[in-house]
């Protein structure tokens, strides 16, 4: 899961003691959809990483469309420490080598065409100029390869205009609307905090 700032600064000053509730977000710019939040209880760091070791079920209302998990320091108000992708264990690093291909190379990325995902920065870099981390963009077939893609706005649209060099971090997720009201379920071990990973 990609960590805010915040939740970076806490992390290193307060291991995962603000990390206290999941919820789900209706975009990147931690808009809640969850009619409330669920308390975590995380497992022991093993091996650089720590989960939650229950099944959590967070409350979705009908029409509500859960984009990203979120993770809170509270059970209300609070600040957002992280996002998490759902419906998808798909990650990876890239980078912007050359901004005339618009292109994002990542050796055996495994997107395809119309996947959806966001991007972090990596080890504190700036994102290359024209991406952002609080938009949720689509692959697009065009330009992709087993080792590179390109992303939009939207569903088979014209590639982002990518106008600087640098590495990213991306997270495949699978947007959720809620036909009536449900749970969004993130099983056993499903959050993780990979110090490993960025």
């Amino acid at each position: 899961m990609p960590l805010t700032t915040t939740g970076k600064n806490d992390v290193l000053t307060n291991g995962l003691t603000n990390f206290t509730h999941v919820t789900a977000n209706s975009d990147l710019s931690g808009t809640e959809v969850a009619t409330s939040r669920v308390a975590v209880t995380w497992t022991s760091a093993s091996a650089g990483v720590r989960d939650n070791n229950a099944q959590l079920s967070v409350p979705i209302p009908a029409a509500g469309t859960a984009v990203v998990g979120s993770i809170r320091s509270a059970s209300t108000s609070g600040n957002e420490e992280a996002t998490l992708q759902i419906g998808s264990t798909l990650r990876g690093v890239g980078s912007v080598d050359a901004i005339a291909t618009d292109l994002i190379q990542s050796d055996g990325h495994g997107l395809i065409a119309d996947d959806r995902v966001f991007f972090t920065t990596v080890a504190g870099e700036s994102l290359p100029t024209g991406l952002s981390a609080t938009t949720l963009y689509w692959v697009i077939s065009s330009g992709l390869t087993t080792d590179a893609f390109k992303v939009s706005t939207s569903q088979g649209g014209a590639a982002v205009d990518i106008t600087a060099l640098g590495e990213v971090a991306f997270f495949k997720t699978v947007p959720n609307t809620f036909a009536s009201a449900g749970n969004l379920v993130f099983s056993t071990g499903a959050l993780d905090v990979d110090a490993n990973f960025v």
